[in-house]
Parts: C-alpha cells; sequence; structure tokens
C-alpha cells in the first residue's frame, strides 16, 4: 500500500510540473488563432495573476508532495489545507481557457490528489503519518 501511495504522490506531482509548465509551450503546437484564445486565460480576474505566484503555487506543491512521500503528518494537513485553499481562490481566477491536453491532464491530478487524500486518512496509510516516519 506504501508503494502505491508513494507512485501517486509521484506521478501527481509530476503531471503538476507538467500542467505548470504547459503554456511555456503550447506555442509549437498551436496556430495563432489558438493562441490568441488561450491568452485570454484569467480574464476578468480579481486576483492579478504573477510569476511569482504561478511558480509559488507549484513550488508549494511539490513541497507538500515531498512532505507526503515521506508520510510527513504536517504535509498532509498541509496538503488538504492548500488543496482547499486553492478551491476557494479558484473562484476569483477569471476564465480559464486550457488546452485538450491540459484539460486532461487538470483531470488527471484531480483523481490523483482525491485518492492521495482518501489514502492518506482513510487506508492503513494514515498510520504512517501517525508515526511520522
Amino acid at each position: 500500500m506504501e508503494s502505491v501511495f508513494r507512485y501517486l504522490v509521484v506521478i501527481a506531482a509530476v503531471l503538476s510540473t507538467i500542467f505548470w509548465a504547459m503554456p511555456y509551450f503550447d506555442y509549437m503546437w498551436f496556430s495563432n488563432e489558438q493562441l490568441y484564445l488561450l491568452d485570454q486565460n484569467g480574464l476578468g480576474a480579481t486576483i492579478p495573476g504573477s510569476e511569482v505566484t504561478y511558480w509559488g503555487t507549484l513550488f508549494v506543491w511539490l513541497i507538500l508532495s515531498v512532505g507526503l512521500f515521506y508520510f510527513n503528518r504536517f504535509a498532509r494537513v498541509s496538503f488538504i489545507a492548500f488543496y482547499a485553499l486553492s478551491l476557494v481562490l479558484g473562484l476569483f481566477y477569471g476564465v480559464q481557457v486550457l488546452t485538450p491536453y491540459e484539460s486532461t491532464i487538470s483531470t488527471l491530478i484531480g483523481l490523483a490528489d482525491g485518492a492521495i487524500i482518501t489514502m492518506a486518512y482513510l487506508t492503513s496509510i494514515s498510520g504512517k503519518f501517525e508515526n511520522d516516519s
């Protein structure tokens, strides 16, 4: 069970990194019209976007993933808190325009995160966090 949990954490971290980097590679395979539509991302946002916030968010997810990988109790609680915060703040990010690849990766990340949360709290893995091994 531990190996499955760790595998999920690594997969979610890799997919998150790919998802965050996708906008920097979209120009390689999309037309100018498609890129124009993708530039509408964040339209109407009440929270202004910035590179620091964008990459800082990924950094936090990756740090939490490392903590989950090593069964750190603080990382488990922080993962839930940061996930909830991200859900609430998502309401203020404006219109999100995703490519089919980004949409698929986003869905896979959501599924992996759900499995991670479930395993971290509702399976025998939860005992690993109690011991903080």
